[in-house]
């Protein structure tokens, strides 16, 4: 028994999976909702060690 498919068979099998994959991870998306807590409302600035920005030797390197 010799089953071949084609490439466009192929390519079409997987579009259409992955259209699926998509659809059902968006209704899901959907019917639960944002999780609570996941990100950060405020963004704080990163700490950075406590130097300057034009803290440099005239090497240009950080002291």
């Amino acid at each position: 028994m010799n089953i071949t498919m084609s490439t466009k068979v192929r390519v079409a099998a997987f579009a259409l999976a992955l259209a699926a994959s998509f659809g059902v991870a968006y209704g899901v998306g959907a019917a639960v909702g944002p999780l609570e807590g996941g990100a950060r409302e405020s963004h704080e600035p990163a700490p950075h060690g406590g130097h300057d920005a034009g803290d440099t030797g005239a090497d240009g390197v950080m002291r």
